[in-house]
Parts: C-alpha cells; sequence; structure tokens
C-alpha cells in the first residue's frame, strides 16, 4: 500500500515543493502526494517522482450541460451567457477538455491513478440536499462522459470512481455501485472510497467511533449482495467529517442565497467545507478498517492551514494506521 497526502497547485499549498528541505520533512512517512492541478505549476516545482495519483477537476453541476438541457443551464446560471463563462463553452467538449487538461498532466508527472468524482449537485442542493437528479441518472451520465472521455484508451493510470454523498455513486445502494463500475468500458478500474463523503450519507452519526461502524456496515451490504466492494476499492481517501447534526439544521434552514453566481457558489463551497469536514480519521479501528479493505493506495486527504498544521495533522492520520 502506497500512502500519500493530498496537495494541490493553487497559491502556497504546494510552495513548500521549492525547499529540499522542507520537502522531506512534510513526507516524512509519506511515499508520495495526491496532486490536483488547479493552477499551472511553476516550471519545475513539482518533481514527477512526487506524484503518485492525480485528482481530476472538480464540477459540482455539470449534467445540464452533458444532456443539452439548456433550460436547466438557465435555471442555475441565471443565463447561458454565465454558463458559457463557467465551463468555457456550451457544448460536451468545453467540459471534457477540462478532464483532458488532467490526463496530460497525469501523464506529464506519470501519476499511478487518477481520482473522479461521481457525483453531481445545483448550488441551492448542497443546502436543501432537494435534488433534481437521481443516482441512476448522474451515474449513467458519468459512465458515458468517462466512455467518451476515455474511448480508445487500454491502458494508462488507474482510474478510480470516488463517491460522495450526493446523487450518483455515493455507496447507499450496492446495486448502484456495482453497475457503475461495470458501466465504466476503460479496463485499469477501480473505486476510492473516501471515508468523510461515506460518513456524510448518514446524518445520523455522532462520533468518529460510530462511523467505523457505519463503514462496516456499508461493506458488509455490498458483500450481502455479492459485490466485493473492499476488492473494489483499490484506494481510500482517509479522513473523517461527523458533521450531521449540522447539516440536518442546514437542511431544516436553508440560507437564501442572492448575488451573481459566483457569490452564490462561494457560499455553496463555505458550506461544503463545513459539511465535509476532512478531519484526521484516528479513533480505534481506523487501522482495522483499512486493513479490512486493503488498498493499494491510501491519501490522508485533510483540509490543513499551513505547513505546521499540515504536517501535524497528517503525522495524526498515520499515527492511526500504526
Amino acid at each position: 500500500m502506497k500512502l500519500s497526502f493530498n496537495v494541490t497547485t493553487c497559491g502556497d499549498d504546494c510552495g513548500f515543493l521549492a525547499d529540499e528541505n522542507e520537502t522531506r520533512r512534510q513526507l516524512e512517512g509519506f511515499d508520495g502526494l495526491e496532486l490536483q492541478v488547479i493552477d499551472e505549476p511553476a516550471e519545475g516545482l513539482i518533481d514527477p517522482k512526487l506524484v503518485t495519483g492525480l485528482h481530476m477537476t472538480c464540477i459540482p453541476c455539470w449534467y445540464a450541460l452533458w444532456t443539452g438541457d439548456e433550460k436547466a443551464l438557465t435555471d442555475e446560471f441565471g443565463d447561458l451567457a454565465t454558463a458559457e463563462q463557467y465551463y468555457g463553452g456550451l457544448t460536451r467538449s468545453a467540459l471534457l477538455d477540462k478532464f483532458r487538461r488532467d490526463l496530460f498532466y497525469a501523464e506529464q508527472f506519470g501519476a499511478e491513478y487518477l481520482v473522479f468524482h461521481i457525483a453531481e449537485s445545483r448550488v441551492i442542493e448542497s443546502f436543501t440536499e432537494d435534488y433534481l437528479h437521481t443516482d441512476e441518472e448522474i451515474c449513467a451520465a458519468s459512465a458515458d462522459m468517462l466512455n467518451v472521455l476515455f474511448e480508445g484508451r487500454t491502458d494508462g493510470p488507474l482510474l478510480l470512481l470516488e463517491n460522495l454523498w450526493q446523487p450518483g455513486m455515493n455507496l447507499r445502494r450496492p446495486e448502484i455501485t456495482r453497475d457503475m463500475l461495470a458501466a465504466v468500458r476503460y479496463p485499469s478500474k477501480g473505486i476510492m472510497l473516501d471515508t468523510g463523503h461515506l460518513m456524510n450519507t448518514n446524518t445520523g452519526l455522532r462520533s468518529q467511533e460510530e462511523a467505523v461502524s457505519y463503514i462496516h456496515a456499508v461493506l458488509d451490504a455490498h458483500e450481502q449482495t455479492g459485490f466485493d466492494l473492499c476488492a473494489a476499492a483499490r484506494g481510500i481517501h482517509l479522513n473523517a467529517s461527523v458533521s450531521g447534526d449540522f447539516a440536518e439544521q442546514i437542511k431544516k434552514n436553508p440560507p437564501v442565497l442572492s448575488g451573481s453566481y459566483q457569490e452564490r457558489t462561494s457560499q455553496m463551497f463555505f458550506h461544503v467545507f463545513e459539511r465535509d469536514q476532512h478531519r484526521p480519521f484516528t479513533v480505534p479501528g481506523v487501522k482495522e478498517l483499512v486493513q479490512r479493505i486493503a488498498p493499494d493506495y491510501l491519501t490522508a486527504e485533510l483540509i490543513t492551514l499551513g505547513l505546521e498544521d499540515r504536517r501535524e495533522k497528517n503525522s495524526q492520520q498515520l499515527a492511526a494506521l500504526r
């Protein structure tokens, strides 16, 4: 099992890579990095030898563009011009180009795996959870998009499909998990099981201890249908998010969103970071849970503020595995 932690190319998040000593310090106990390319990385900053995996672009709301639903686009963005600015176009190619950029960087850095979110959520749905689309609809469109993106490819990085808590592959229903993985024709594939995202599917959780039991129950439920989720989960994003009380309160009293689409999206992201906490998952039982799943790749995917905070939280997460 290869251990990594998450880094983006935003701002100063990966600036430590310019300092050989700090890079060595941050990587102590880890085999490499799971990189997400947002801003263009500075020339020579990122050593390909450090990149184990690459997290592909996260686009919360994409279904209307992929299906050509102009009414839904207008409802979400206010007008088509705003949607066009957001996506860089109003065609499927505009969406695919964002992911093709990820494939380019994966090849440039020699990433062993890619991570792709299987989910969809409009801005207001992040608060109300009153979703327009079903798991089946989002998974079918996701498989369609991935099959176009990877058309003609028979080998390359391992493609890991990540669960979230919105409509899509959220691991609530084993048949959806099974069918989603089967629908992707690219042969080198598996699941990236995000423990925090899975916790977010159960707002009744009130502790990390309860979360460990819940994740085991989800694994059990898949096994009982004949689908081995442990075998399919080639990777784990290890983190904790016990935020059910917060989520339930927001759902009862969602905010009134206003302003431009960019302003409403900013409100949504601030909310998501409170809901999806990405804290170290450290209670007894975490090590045994990871051993049960036995992934090829494990990423400490944590929200951190600065180098010292990152080092401390990553160290806490590593300690839980010993």
